[in-house]
């Protein structure tokens, strides 16, 4: 069984890279002429943006395996892993059709659940012996 913290930084890696894996569809779906290309990339770069400040923050705060989180850290972490996911749901949805109420919600969905996807990882890390 790996130590907590190597769950940890796994769980972190894989918000950022599902993020960033759903980010890059509008892009793709942009290729193939389904969506316009301005469309694509005004999806496509706050979602890798927010991507790599996630892997960012959590490489940063990353102190190995000499301490440990505590014992609720996915409970901490859970708001802010929906909210992203939601985000990334919004890049495949605009991947498919040109609707003007998904880059707001995007927006949203990317704003708060990356601040408090950072704030559960900052306590996390802070309380972690």
């Amino acid at each position: 069984m790996p130590h907590p913290s190597v769950i940890l930084r796994l769980v972190g890696f894989a918000v950022a890279a599902g993020l960033a894996m759903a980010g890059i569809q509008p892009l793709v779906a942009a290729t193939t002429g389904a969506v316009d290309l301005r469309w694509a990339v005004g999806l496509t770069a706050p979602t890798l943006i927010t991507a790599g400040l996630l892997l960012g923050a959590g490489r940063i705060s990353d102190r190995g395996d000499k301490v440990q989180p505590p014992w609720y850290s996915a409970w901490l972490l859970l708001p802010g892993s929906f909210l992203l996911a939601g985000a990334a749901a919004m890049c495949i949805f605009g991947a498919l059709v040109q609707f003007s109420l998904i880059p707001w919600t995007m927006w949203v969905l990317l704003t708060s659940g990356g601040l408090l996807w950072m704030a559960a990882l900052a306590l996390v890390r802070s309380h972690s012996h």
